[in-house]
């Protein structure tokens, strides 16, 4: 039982911590809509190893005339670009956005899948020998059969 426990404890953590790793991109992606880039002020190549990802500076308008300005993640944006945003972030298309997303969550499925996987495995093999577990002999403090 206590194997269990600890079983069920790591695997509750593993899915809090996916939890809080992609939850303000999956709040991003149920309430971000399409904007236009409306000015670019700056951008950085990004990329590799130890080095931000490659964004701009910008300003955009959404449809309903609301502005919003801040970094836009993704490769070089131009004005009248159409990005996925909200207040004060965007993307340089929702594509990016929903990878960050979809991929933690599909591995974390898997792992969750694979740990299901051996824990019933294991229960069966724990059933199995306790079925072929030999019947306790006289010899050994069992009660004699008559």
């Amino acid at each position: 039982m206590r194997g269990l426990l600890s079983a069920a404890g790591l695997l509750l953590a593993v899915v809090c911590v996916v939890g809080m790793f992609i939850g303000r991109q999956a709040q991003q992606l149920a309430t971000g809509e399409s904007a236009t880039v409306q000015t670019v002020a700056r951008c950085a190549d990004g990329g590799g190893p130890g080095n931000e990802p490659a964004h701009c500076e910008g300003e955009w308008r959404f449809a309903d005339g609301r502005t919003s300005m801040g970094d836009i993640q993704g490769p070089t944006v131009a004005k009248g670009d159409t990005v996925f945003a909200g207040s004060g972030w965007a993307y340089a298309s929702q594509t990016r956005l929903s990878l960050q997303v979809w991929i933690p969550v599909g591995l974390t499925f898997a792992f969750l899948a694979v740990a299901g996987a051996f824990w019933w495995i294991y229960r069966r093999d724990q059933r199995a020998l306790l079925v072929l577990k030999p019947a306790p002999s006289p010899a050994h403090g069992g009660a004699a059969r008559s």
